[in-house]
């Protein structure tokens, strides 16, 4: 194991940045909430899972091995999780397109994987699919009723949440607060307007539901993470990750459930990441439809990455603002860094760094490791790049060491760059031997000629530099009616 540093992280369990320290010196455990595999997963929903990508790879950077599961959410998930009510999410869309919930599930997942790899998000140890734990949602269920955590009620099964005294140390809400403001359909047989569904009663013409000691039934969407988390990684997490959104109830009811069922403690750390929102909107949603795709993206001529770069001009606790000039403007930030990575390469090759370069390295170390403060990473290598002083090979070293945490694909971007092939080669050669004859004239004939096959020339002291300007998508104008 390398040598690790201090790691400061905002626990949302105490809402204060704690110095991290894991269970064991060698092995983080990390969880993080899923997709919900009924429709695309938007850019929105995409910062939540690059935040966990990055906080995984700032643990990795830093020397400690990552044991990560993220769930699939194909069943269960209802349109109104807070009151236990509404259209499960996955038959809404299986009815909707003539299809089975699982061929909606398998779709749309595959989908999910297409776009998590153009945006270079890192696969998790474990992907597990809540279609394949219900047995251990059941065995769960059971063992919270053994422990007079969990009642039934016709079919039903519910968590009752005064038997857990500390419910609501995760999002600061009281069980009186809670049902003061419940809104419960007469009848329903809760105990208390705060309790919540452990498993539901499904009616005979439910498409997916599944035996169980209390019958035909579904599982509560909360119980899937505790099941899945507790078999996968044990009975306490060093760091269990998701949106803002999920602190309550989704995270609250994880704990309860979790901790009423152990009676350990289920996650040490909770980190939580911010919105991105539209212009105008609190947040981008699929419910109020005002959603953009990696695809929605690609078609504006905006490289995946470019996004995940923009990503990074926000704290991953602070609200992001989305607009096209905004990502436009970050992708030009990118590809500028893209040129410059190519210049280096023309030149030099990554080696040993200098005392200059290792101070640089500590810099960009201590700002991701001060709760992931990206927007102050992505200066330090800025500013390494404008820095005449630090040697080339320190620089392209540098950048392939934080490329580690960015996953930006510094040094392969900037090589594809600057392939030129045999033919490009001769004219590049002959051009400067035309201009060691001061024949200008050849020489801005070969370079039309270059750039007519995508090579862009330039001339500089040390000689002539080029990249190529068919490797990366440009903006492009938007369609009539485009822009969501």
């Amino acid at each position: 194991m390398t040598e690790q540093f201090p790691i400061y992280l905002h626990n949302t369990l105490g809402r204060r940045v704690e110095e991290f320290q894991p269970q064991n010196p060698d092995e983080v455990l990390v969880y993080t909430c899923g997709p919900t595999v009924y429709s695309y997963q938007h850019i929105g929903n995409f910062r939540a899972f690059l935040f966990a990508d990055t906080l995984r790879r700032v643990l990795e950077y830093n020397g400690y091995r990552v044991r990560h599961v993220r769930n699939i959410t194909d069943v269960g998930h209802l349109t109104n999780e807070t009151l236990g009510t509404g259209v499960d999410k996955m038959e809404a869309a299986a009815r909707r397109e003539n299809l089975t919930p699982r061929e909606i599930a398998d779709h749309f997942t595959e989908i999910f994987h297409r776009d998590q790899a153009l945006l270079n998000i890192l696969e998790p140890t474990a992907e597990p699919r809540a279609t394949e734990y219900i047995p251990q949602m059941i065995s769960l269920t059971e063992r919270l009723i053994g422990r007079g955590y969990g009642y039934c009620v016709k079919g039903d099964v519910y968590y009752d949440v005064d038997k857990f005294p500390s419910y609501g140390m995760l999002s600061g809400n009281t069980v009186e607060d809670l049902i003061a403001g419940a809104r419960v359909e007469v009848g329903e047989g809760k105990r208390s307007p705060a309790d919540f569904a452990l498993w539901k009663a499904a009616a005979p013409d439910k498409l997916m539901r599944y035996e169980s000691p209390w019958g035909m039934g579904v599982p509560g969407w909360h119980l899937e993470c505790s099941a899945m988390a507790l078999d996968l990684l044990g009975e306490t997490l060093d760091i269990h990750t998701g949106g803002e959104d999920h602190v309550f109830p989704h995270h609250e009811d994880e704990i309860a459930q979790s901790e009423g069922a152990t009676g350990k403690r289920f996650a040490r750390y909770w980190l939580h990441n911010a919105f991105l929102q539209l212009s105008g909107a609190e947040k981008m949603s699929k419910s109020v439809g005002n959603i953009l795709t990696v695809g929605d993206l690609a078609e504006r001529g905006i490289h995946p990455l470019s996004y995940r770069y923009f990503t990074y001009q926000a704290h991953y606790r602070t609200p992001q603002n989305f607009t096209w000039e905004a990502l436009e403007a970050a992708q030009t930030a990118l590809y500028r860094i893209y040129d410059q990575v190519a210049d280096l390469l023309q030149s030099s090759e990554p080696a040993g760094l200098t005392e200059s370069g290792a101070a640089v390295r500590n810099a960009f170390r201590e700002a991701i490791n001060n709760d992931l403060a990206l927007p102050e990473a992505v200066a330090v290598l800025n500013t390494m790049l404008s820095n005449s002083t630090l040697p080339p090979e320190d620089k392209l070293s540098l950048l392939d060491d934080f490329d580690r945490v960015l996953a930006l694909d510094l040094l392969a971007v900037g090589r594809g760059l600057i392939v030129a092939g045999p033919a490009e080669r001769e004219i590049l050669d002959r051009r400067a031997q035309a201009r060691a004859e001061r024949d200008w004239a050849l020489s801005d004939e070969l370079r039309s000629k270059l750039a007519a096959g995508g090579l862009d020339v330039k001339d500089t002291a040390q000689g002539q530099r080029w990249t190529r300007s068919d490797v990366l998508p440009r903006v492009q104008a938007p369609q009539t009616g485009a822009g969501h």
